[in-house]
């Protein structure tokens, strides 16, 4: 469940970068204007670009429940290109390493560097594509612009700095901007144990260049999790760094692995 709920937060920035590209985007502003309004950042932001990128990721969770506590790391390494669209990952935990392939037709995975790799069936895939054409990326982005009010905006030095905070004494529309996220991309999780979300403290930010473009982000989250009387808590840190914007050379899955995978429904 830990790893579900960090993995739903790397995939909402994915979406978010992708989502902003535009290709009537104009040139870049020379420099960080303190007096730049929070939604001339934001119009700027979503007016970008964005054909590549790569991220680095480095997260940690710390669950507790009665007198058990449980910490977990995550490191993400991921490229991004979006025509031909084409993302490549490489996720580590204590336990385990995760790699994969993902386009428009397939995923491919391979676990702890074994020689296999399993690619899930098209058949799978193809709600997920579909939605993605329709306009589910954009939807992502659109929900976070939904509470532009939340964020604050802070100018550094050449960058532009969003931040969003929630306290369990924030007003519903604000708690829900991180209650009802946690729970749309948990649902079966949540579902399936009786659980349901509170939050405590959460803070988000998104911090960009002079040129608006994404250049770091953190999460900071402390959630309890509650099944009947027995609560838990977790809380989570996230680092994420993006470089190489619009200037990843182009990749492609190698023709081994597409060749070669073990086709399954699921993994």
């Amino acid at each position: 469940m830990k790893k579900k709920l960090l993995q739903s937060f790397m995939l909402v920035l994915v979406l978010f970068l992708i989502a902003c590209g535009n290709e009537e985007s104009e040139g870049a502003v020379e420099k960080v204007s303190e007096g730049t309004s929070k939604a001339t950042v934001i119009n700027n932001v979503l007016e970008q670009t964005i054909t590549s990128y790569k991220t680095k990721t480095e997260a940690t969770v710390v669950g507790s429940s009665k007198n058990e506590q449980l910490e977990t790391t995550f490191t993400m390494d991921m490229v991004v290109q979006k025509e031909p669209f084409l993302i490549y990952f490489s996720e580590a935990y204590p336990e385990d390493v995760t790699k994969a392939y993902i386009d428009n037709d397939s995923e491919y995975y391979n676990f702890n560097n074994n020689e296999r790799w399993y690619k899930i069936s098209e058949l799978e895939m193809a709600e997920k594509q579909e939605i993605s054409r329709e306009g589910y990326l954009f939807e992502e982005v659109k929900r976070l612009m939904e509470f532009e009010d939340l964020f604050e905006l802070q100018h550094g030095e050449n960058e532009y700095i969003l931040i969003a905070k929630v306290t369990e004494s924030s007003d519903k529309k604000s708690r829900a901007f991180v209650t009802d996220y946690v729970e749309n991309h948990m649902k079966m999780e949540l579902d399936q144990k009786g659980l349901k979300t509170t939050i405590n403290e959460a803070e988000y930010t998104l911090i960009f260049d002079k040129d608006f473009l994404l250049t770091s982000s953190k999460i900071f989250m402390d959630i309890n999790l509650n099944q009947g009387t027995v609560n838990s808590n977790l809380i989570l840190n996230s680092d994420s760094v993006y470089s190489d914007v619009n200037h990843v050379n182009y990749f492609f899955i190698p023709e081994g692995i597409s060749r070669n995978a073990i086709k399954t429904n699921e993994l």
